[in-house]
């Protein structure tokens, strides 16, 4: 069996931490068939004097990573005002693509990540191309998109018309139950996670290597610096904590700039007006495979994002050994199921986030029942179960 995998949203030359949850799982399918990526650039005319796409220079046409192909074709994407076309350009784009590919790679399905714009282009392809195609809905395509006019038909568009798609939380197929998609044809497929990459170590060790004080307490949040990943409220709620807890703790925020945007102007002047400079520290984005030794050195992980599927930094930083404290959005409560793990907050912009950080603070958390939370959540399990139900659908 051959797929190909059409995904906008995957590490490349310029962003290379960018969806590499999507680059895990692939690797993992190409294990149990021959799977090849395209990645698909967004491209307009005068691009390269615009500073937020200057990465996208230093993207090759064609990369490999583990022996994964991927392919990294341009497509037209006006911004702003066009914005609800780029599934139609990308389309365009694809079908010429693809057309050329298949002498070499007469793949038997098309895989795609995302309803929009990737899911939609990618129904279309399978139309014309006469090939079954999946749709794998990972967040803000479920609870975002379909309050759009033009984009939210389209992501309806592309649920209706996959042969199937994939969910990676509950609360995700829920929603787009309630939008109207049969109930069977929806697979919940969670994200996995390479135990190789999060060992758990002593809290010490990883400290030494950071170079981080051995005695405070670290809270520790991961993320794209944009507004929806809320790192403004964990900043608020950390200066409301009492000053004896404040003295000896800090919190050290991982992360860049994302596709959304950049917030980091205004985070770093709220820790200015707060007079947190010694305490709340933005360090930039970290390899991923260094991850391990941050979250291993904190006492917490916060997330308090407005929206989210079903983020793999909570994943990480369970496998660690580390309690959470998440906003109660969308997938996190299937991940923080108890109070062994972690606590779920409400509202992130109110009192109730500093409440649980002091109360999590507190707690002698039992690191080995958190690590055994996510213990079988591997990429192989998600890749076979995956590769199995597309089995069938090429049967079909």
């Amino acid at each position: 069996m051959k797929i190909l995998s059409i995904s906008t949203m995957f590490p490349n030359k310029g962003q290379p931490s960018f969806g590499i949850f999507v680059l895990q799982r692939l690797l993992a399918l190409n294990q149990f068939c021959e799977t090849k990526v395209i990645c698909p650039i967004p491209y307009f005319p005068l691009a390269g004097y615009f500073k937020k796409y200057a990465y996208r220079s230093k993207i090759p046409p064609k990369d490999q990573i583990a022996g994964l192909e991927i392919y990294y074709p341009r497509f037209l994407s006006i911004p702003m005002i066009l914005k609800p076309l780029d599934s139609i350009f990308l389309f365009i784009s694809l079908l010429f693509f693809c057309r050329k590919l298949q002498k070499d790679f007469n793949f038997n399905l098309i895989d795609s990540h995302l309803a929009y714009p990737d899911g939609f282009a990618a129904v279309l392809l399978g139309k014309v191309l006469k090939k079954p195609v999946t749709v794998t809905v990972r967040g803000h395509d479920i609870f975002s998109l379909p309050s759009y006019p033009v984009r939210g038909k389209q992501v309806l568009c592309a649920l209706k018309k996959a042969d199937h798609i994939f969910s990676v939380a509950q609360a995700l197929k829920d929603g787009a139950v309630k939008l109207g998609i049969a109930d069977e044809k929806i697979t919940v497929t969670p994200n996995g996670i390479d135990r190789r990459k999060f060992p758990s170590i002593p809290q010490k060790q990883a400290r030494e290597a950071l170079n981080l004080p051995l005695n405070a307490r670290i809270i520790i949040s991961v993320g794209h610096l944009v507004v929806r990943k809320g790192f403004q409220h964990i900043i608020k709620a950390f200066s409301q904590l009492p000053e004896e807890i404040q003295a000896n703790t800090s919190v050290i925020i991982i992360g860049e700039p994302g596709i959304e945007g950049d917030y980091s102007p205004e985070l770093k002047k709220l820790i200015l007006d707060l007079n947190l400079t010694d305490k709340v520290k933005l360090v930039g984005a970290k390899p991923h495979e260094e991850l391990y030794l941050w979250y291993n050195a904190a006492d917490i992980f916060c997330l308090a994002s407005e929206h989210e599927g079903y983020p793999n930094v909570v994943v990480e930083a369970m496998a660690c050994g580390l309690p959470v404290v998440a906003s109660n959005v969308w997938g996190i409560p299937e991940l923080i199921t108890n109070r062994a793990y972690g606590i779920l907050v409400n509202r992130v912009d109110k009192f109730e986030l500093t409440e649980a950080l002091q109360k999590a603070l507190a707690v002698q958390w039992n690191k080995e029942n958190i690590m055994a939370r996510v213990a079988g959540q591997n990429w192989e399990n998600v890749a076979e179960k995956i590769y199995l139900l597309d089995k069938t659908l090429i049967s079909d």
